[in-house]
């Protein structure tokens, strides 16, 4: 979504007309504190809020620019938040430096992409939005792994296979929902019925007990005999 003020703004009036009419993803609205926002994809949660400010340089550095930078800083809980900056003025490149310098000392460090002209704009706009899926897909990958190799010992005896792994993570919602699933009848009911009695009771007695190490402990007492 694009802030319908932009078109007001007279170097970035081009670039979002070019914008909202070439593409479908681009609609304009107004938007409070920010320029741009899109959804962005977070594991085990609905989608968040990338949020984005378009400035130049010589405004980002007046009062007015920087007041937008700390409101943005404070969305989002400082995260999925950036400034897409058009470098303009004297030297500006060295401005930038000085800049980012400023901001990595600051109490709201933003991440800057810089770009050198308004038409870098919608090349801009695509890469931030691609980076930003590919990253959480990958936080997402990583989870889903991790996901997999602890539902895999979660049984008394031998580990699940991988089919059998594929199946129960295909049913339920991250670690958590894999854990829950025990916790009722009809829950139990449907592990046994995707690995069959045998393997189904093997899963929900170590959800329900532990492992058997852990259960002939001293002073280790079995849930369903307190």
């Amino acid at each position: 979504m694009l802030c319908s003020s932009l078109r007001k703004r007279r170097e970035w009036a081009p670039a979002v007309h070019s914008l909202t009419t070439s593409s479908s993803t681009w609609k304009e609205s107004n938007l409070e504190a920010c320029d741009i926002t899109f959804p962005v994809p977070v594991s085990n949660s609905p989608p968040a809020t990338f949020r984005a400010i378009v400035s130049s340089l010589s405004e980002l550095q007046s009062s007015e620019g920087k007041a937008r930078v700390a409101r943005l800083s404070l969305m989002n809980g400082g995260e999925h938040i950036a400034v897409i900056l058009l470098l303009d003025g004297y030297k500006p490149m060295e401005s930038f430096s000085q800049l980012q310098i400023e901001m990595l000392c600051s109490d709201c460090p933003i991440p800057m992409i810089p770009i050198s002209t308004t038409q870098d704009f919608a090349a801009c706009l695509k890469s931030l939005r691609r980076n930003c899926i590919r990253k959480n897909s990958a936080v997402n990958t990583e989870q889903q792994a991790t996901h997999e190799n602890l539902v895999c010992w979660c049984v008394e005896g031998k580990p699940l296979s991988r089919d059998q792994v594929n199946v129960l993570t295909g049913i339920t919602s991250g670690f958590r929902g894999f854990v829950d699933l025990y916790s009722s009848p009809g829950g139990r009911a449907t592990i046994c019925e995707y690995l069959g009695d045998s393997d189904g009771e093997r899963v929900v007695s170590f959800l329900s007990h532990g492992p058997p190490h852990v259960r002939k402990q001293p002073g280790v007492t079995d849930a369903h005999n307190v």
